[in-house]
């Protein structure tokens, strides 16, 4: 690996690290269309159904916002709005093996926009538009402005995956656990297949 090629994916790292943290910061608001049939759809219905109630927001999302011009920031707020603007629907679920108490897997299906492949489209544009030298300071905020620019006029929901979440409940006790926050499947999802896109950079 040349020195250029390790400096692009460090740089390919950095960028995907800090839109990634965002994924701990964002207000999501969730349609359901379905309504549970067990206690562990349930239970993933309620989990989904606080998250869309916070109103907290990361110090990465002040962060971002900060580091943009007036317009990038403007971008980045509509981009945020988009995130929220999905779908998704509980579409079954499943009893499988556990040592530790009953286990059921809840199929959720999400529709949103496909922000993960615009953001792999604006990632080869800026690097092109630099003849693949990324700035010596390490300073992306040029592409932060072209990428929440771009992701923020994405207009179809054309991004379509299910998510399986696994929910728990222990024995001797008839409260579900889910695996809402950890699961990195469901984070892609919302985000439209933007994590995966990052890793498969990365590990180019």
């Amino acid at each position: 690996m040349t020195e250029k090629e390790l400096s692009s994916r460090i740089s390919t790292l950095k960028a995907g690290i800090a839109v990634a943290a965002l994924i701990l910061g964002v207000i999501l608001v969730f349609w359901l269309v379905t309504k549970p049939e067990n206690g562990a759809e349930a239970k993933v219905q309620a989990e989904l159904d606080a998250l869309a109630r916070s109103e907290s927001v990361g110090s990465e999302v002040d962060a971002m916002r900060k580091s943009l011009s007036e317009e990038g920031s403007a971008n980045f707020d509509r981009f945020l709005k988009k995130l929220r603007d999905y779908d998704y629907e509980i579409t079954g679920s499943r009893k499988i093996s556990g040592d530790d108490g009953e286990r059921m897997a809840v199929t959720v299906r999400f529709r949103t926009c496909s922000f993960g492949k615009e953001y792999l489209a604006v990632w080869t544009e800026y690097l092109k538009s630099n003849n693949e030298v990324m700035p010596a300071d390490g300073d992306l905020t040029g592409f932060y402005e072209l990428l929440f620019e771009r992701l923020a006029g994405l207009e179809e929901k054309d991004y379509i995956r299910d998510v399986e979440i696994i929910c728990v409940e222990p024995l001797g006790n008839d409260e579900w656990v889910a695996d809402i926050k950890d699961n990195e499947e469901l984070q892609d999802a919302v985000f439209g297949g933007m994590m995966s896109e990052m890793k498969a950079l990365a590990a180019e």
